[in-house]
């Protein structure tokens, strides 16, 4: 035990080097806003934290509004599709610094959650050699190599330094959830073994609240106990215990559906549950391609080979393909040639983690298959697969199989071990090999440009209007989230008009006028204020009067 614990520790150490290695290639992402408008999620996390850290969590229920309260749209507006879990860590976070929620903050957490995804992945593929009797060295080598198509892939480098969303920050829980499962494997009494399930199951439910994955994942999981239990490597599950199982997915969504009715400003409370209700089923139906709204065509083709080279590399889908039925073919044979009930129940482990990282993770996203196509940073749900598969769990099951055809007393007893080594020493290579190739940053790095809108919500009040004539941060982007104001596309003062022609009571007009950028128009009246912080002038123009009908 004592030894395994310090090649944990070592595996550890390791992938923290190569999470050190891959935060040098990202460093330029860190302290900005988000390089592609679609990346909108991050820039958003921001906004929610944000709101949440100043009108307090609770009193808002954790609720997701598309944009700040400002005097022009003092009503509010809920994006609820998918419920707030991902965003409450940058939450308590900032709390915990105390620091005020930014896109900083929310860049650095999602980098953070990226090494301890790789960390959790490489702790599996060790606990599963190790169950397998590899070797304590081989088995530390091909941990570590896991982490290296983990975290030095191009699409996870971007992704988890600039694109916070739901679809890769519930994988630090999936993975989480995946490495108590080896474990449960691996535990010797039916206490230790209740006591992972507990934690397994605490850490499916929150993760229930921050991604759907997470209920398809778990119904493959209760498949995969069923399973240990109709092949004797586990005890048998009662019926009692399986209904009890489903119960918990089913008393989250209830959760997620009391959140979503009753939230302040919610659809339900404005329009009627009804309403909410049927704009969920127009949601699921437009995640499916089965409605109208943004169809799209072409799906397989490029999710087959666009999506997973864009994020990996061009032969991505076939390694994954190819060693998921190889090792798949491996795990049967030498499960049917297993006579030890440890044996057995290491090879069936093997084969329950590969099932668990493959398939639940791809029929969610084939399901789903419109998300995927247009959020293509989806494609990291198969990051688990990609790392795990053909570097740890078809070499692990190459050897479970050779294993029994070694045993004879024609060769030295330390000749597995020797192969053992071999192999182990070949899975890293390929796992770093496969990662090197030339790095480059995706899009445009420019830190100055999150400043500049940073410097707008610093320097302005609810009771300003702001308008500009070539900045626009609507809601639901990645300005809004960064700037948190809303900032008006406005040529003149006639255009500006029209941003508050429903508005009554005093208000500001703020004109936020990027560095070089000309006046136009809005110079021809003397504001009451001039702010200029070098990247952006913000001139005030005091009391103006709202111009919609009615007013008093």
């Amino acid at each position: 035990m004592t030894l395994r614990r310090i090649a944990g520790c070592l595996v550890a150490l390791g992938v923290f080097l190569v999470w050190l290695h891959s935060l040098g290639l990202r460093l330029p992402y860190m302290d900005q806003v988000p390089v592609f408008d679609a990346d909108c999620t991050t820039s958003e996390a921001s906004m929610w934290a944000r709101m949440w850290w100043d009108e307090g969590p609770l009193k808002m229920w954790f609720s997701t509004p598309i944009a700040p309260r400002s005097i022009e749209a003092p009503e509010r507006v809920l994006y609820e599709s998918w419920p707030p879990g991902a965003f409450v860590p940058v939450y308590l976070i900032a709390m915990a610094l105390g620091r005020e929620p930014s896109v900083p903050i929310v860049n650095w957490i999602n980098t953070g959650e990226h090494g301890l995804i790789a960390l959790a992945a490489a702790l599996i593929a060790f606990n599963i050699a190790s169950m397998n009797r590899i070797g304590k060295v081989s088995s530390g080598l091909i941990a570590v190599g896991v982490s290296f198509p983990i975290l030095l892939s191009r699409g996870p480098l971007y992704v988890f330094s600039q694109v916070y969303d739901v679809t890769n920050a519930v994988l630090i829980y999936t993975t989480l959830f995946l490495l108590l499962e080896t474990l449960f494997y691996s535990a010797q009494r039916e206490r230790e073994k209740r006591i992972i399930t507990a934690f397994e199951l605490v850490i499916i439910f929150t993760a229930f609240f921050v991604d759907w994955l997470s209920y398809t994942l778990f119904a493959f999981w209760i498949f995969s106990r069923l399973a240990a239990s109709y092949f004797g490597v586990e005890t048998r599950m009662r019926m009692r215990g399986v209904i009890a199982l489903c119960l918990l997915p089913m008393s989250a969504f209830g959760l997620y559906l009391v959140w979503r009715f009753f939230a302040p400003d919610s659809m339900a409370r404005q329009l009627g549950v009804a309403t909410s209700v049927h704009q969920l089923f127009l949601k699921i139906q437009q995640r499916m391609n089965l409605s109208s709204d943004s169809p799209i065509s072409g799906f397989m083709d490029a999710f087959v080979g666009q999506i997973h080279t864009d994020f990996y590399t061009p032969i991505a889908f076939a390694l994954i393909a190819g060693s998921t039925l190889a090792t798949l073919v491996l795990v049967m044979i030498a499960f049917r040639r297993a006579c030890d009930p440890a044996e057995r129940k290491a090879v069936f482990a093997t084969g329950s983690i590969l099932f668990l990282v493959t398939v639940p993770f791809y029929v969610h996203m084939l399901i789903l298959y419109e998300h995927t196509f247009i959020h293509r940073w989806a494609i990291m749900k198969a990051m688990l697969a990609y790392g795990l598969v053909p570097f740890a769990l078809l070499p692990i099951a190459a050897l479970a199989t050779v294993r029994p055809f070694m045993s004879g007393k024609a060769l030295p007893r330390f000749g597995f071990a020797v192969l053992s080594l071999a192999v182990a020493l070949c899975a890293i290579v390929c796992a770093e090999t496969i990662t090197e190739e030339p790095w480059y940053l995706l899009g445009r790095v420019n830190r100055t440009a999150y400043l500049m809108w940073d410097d707008i919500g610093r320097n302005t009040r609810y009771e300003d209007v702001v308008v500009s004539p070539v900045l626009e941060a609507a809601p639901i982007s990645a300005q809004i989230g960064a700037s948190y104001k809303l900032v008006h596309l406005a040529k003149d003062f006639a255009e500006a008009d029209k941003v508050v022609e429903r508005l009554c009571g005093d208000y500001n007009l703020v004109v936020a006028l990027p560095e070089g950028t000309y006046a136009g128009d809005f110079a021809s009246r003397q504001p009451a204020e001039a702010i200029d912080t070098g990247r952006i002038r913000l001139l005030r123009f005091q009391l103006y009067r709202g111009k919609a009908l009615g007013c008093p």
